[in-house]
């Protein structure tokens, strides 16, 4: 149950007792980017909680994907533990209502004890909530890849190619050369966004051998909003082999791992996996800074008619 009791703090305080482990974050806006990533991918899940930082990992059921966030112990206002390590297991859906109000610049705290997690969020008002500390069982298996392509790109311009591929595929192609990194809808290749070595939107390539592989758009999209609020995306991947995405920001950074697209399996929204219409991606490119055309960079190519 989530508990809102605004106006009796103290209250709340006195109930929690003495916390394990005390943290507050200066974006919880920001904070809930990273929670609704993680819901996309698991239902609960356990921050752990040490000297260098904020871990939290997660698997989703069918072992498609693998999302990992870290928040080092330097992005946060206070930091106070009297333990080695923390765990507070939450409920994520639980814990993004209790930040849904929340704005850029509201201050996020939890104090964690072994049976509950207060949440005191600040900004024109003081909101608190009172969560079950809860258990969350997760065999994780290791993730070490090796990979062939290595791209740095900055983080809007690859989330609107992957946005604008899924517009069009249920499944998004990433190939890369020597020369350039193209995302495009797969199979009649209707839209495709290249973006070459040198240009502005292209931080580096590094290519040990030219790579091509298909994925899931539905499930990329899990994690897109994360594009928003980081500054770069790192793109790691081989010829029909996992993808390895790593979000990164001055205060956190995320890492992602999505299986390669197997032929033959059901994908969510025959015709388009988007769930905006274009008209919204449109507006949305229109009202950013800047174009790719403008950077000379990147070649765009759409046709709705294949």
């Amino acid at each position: 149950m989530l508990i809102s009791l605004g106006a009796a703090l103290s209250e709340l305080e006195s109930q929690i007792g003495s916390p394990a482990a005390r943290i507050r974050y200066p974006d919880a806006k920001l904070f809930k980017s990273i929670v609704d990533s993680l819901a996309e991918i698991v239902e609960e899940a356990s921050f752990t909680i040490t000297k260098d930082g904020v871990k939290v990992v997660g698997l989703d059921p069918a072992k498609v994907a693998y999302i990992e966030a870290t928040i080092p112990y330097s992005s946060f206002l206070e930091y106070e533990l009297s333990q080695d390590s923390v765990v507070m297991g939450a409920n994520l859906s639980l814990l993004s209502r209790a930040l849904v109000e929340t704005k850029k610049g509201n201050s996020v705290e939890f104090r964690v004890t072994q049976s509950q997690v207060l949440i005191k969020v600040e900004g024109q008002a003081k909101r608190t909530y009172l969560l079950p500390n809860i258990e969350v069982s997760l065999e994780m298996p290791e993730m070490k890849l090796d990979h062939d392509v290595d791209v740095r790109i900055m983080a809007d311009p690859f989330r609107r190619a992957i946005e604008d591929a899924g517009e069009f595929s249920n499944t998004v192609e990433f190939e890369a050369t020597d020369t350039y990194f193209a995302v495009r809808a797969s199979g009649g290749r209707r839209a495709e966004a290249k973006f070459l070595s040198g240009s502005g939107s292209l931080i580096s390539l590094e290519v040990k051998s030219p790579a091509r592989a298909t994925y899931d758009y539905s499930y990329l999209d899990k994690v897109l909003s994360l594009a928003k609020v980081a500054e770069q995306v790192e793109v790691m991947f081989k010829t029909d082999s996992p993808v390895e995405l790593r979000f990164d920001s001055a205060t956190f950074s995320v890492r992602y791992i999505l299986a390669p697209y197997a032929a033959g399996a059901e994908t969510p929204g025959e015709g388009g996996g988007g769930r905006r219409g274009r008209a919204t991606r449109r507006k949305e490119a229109e009202e950013s800074e800047g174009t790719e055309s403008e950077e000379g960079g990147e070649e765009s190519e759409e046709s709705p008619e294949g």
